[in-house]
């Protein structure tokens, strides 16, 4: 019997390795994944963060409610050291201006607070700033609504 000549019927082994094409087709499919999870991730990332500033709020309220026992009115600033003024403008709060986390810049907002109401705002900073949907969130306190207004009230 005659042999086939080189090349004919024989079948070539490959040694073990990949392809370019083979490597392309994975470098696709992981780019199409990292492209539909990214997003998702980010948006988890910045609904986890919001616990940040909810955390925070509510302990600027229990230091305004505090002040406030001691004080005619609820303090208008934020900052080292309590001072009980002739008025809310006059009267500030010890309290950080940034949430526990850093994630917020902690405020009360002007002219909001007086004998009996005040508003906290927390706006988006560092990493949580692209988080527009939630930008600020506020708790407003009055003697109306003394459980609070949340705003936005999908953020809460």
């Amino acid at each position: 019997m005659a042999s086939a000549p080189d090349g004919y019927g024989k079948r070539h082994n490959r040694s073990g390795g990949f392809t370019l094409l083979e490597l392309l087709a994975v470098l696709v499919i992981i780019t199409i994944i990292a492209a539909v999870a990214l997003p998702s991730y980010e948006a988890m990332a910045q609904q986890s963060r919001r616990t940040d500033a909810i955390a925070s709020i509510n302990s600027l309220r229990l230091a305004q409610e505090t002040f406030r026992a001691n004080c005619a009115f609820y303090a208008q600033n934020l900052g080292t050291s309590d001072v009980c003024g002739a008025n809310a403008g006059a009267s500030t709060l010890t309290f950080d201006t940034d949430s526990r986390e850093g994630f917020y810049a902690m405020s009360i907002v002007a002219s909001s607070a007086t004998g009996n109401a005040f508003t906290i705002s927390a706006d988006p900073q560092g990493a949580q700033v692209s988080d527009t949907d939630c930008d600020p969130m506020t708790l407003t306190i009055s003697a109306a609504d003394p459980d609070g207004a949340r705003a936005p009230a999908e953020c809460w």
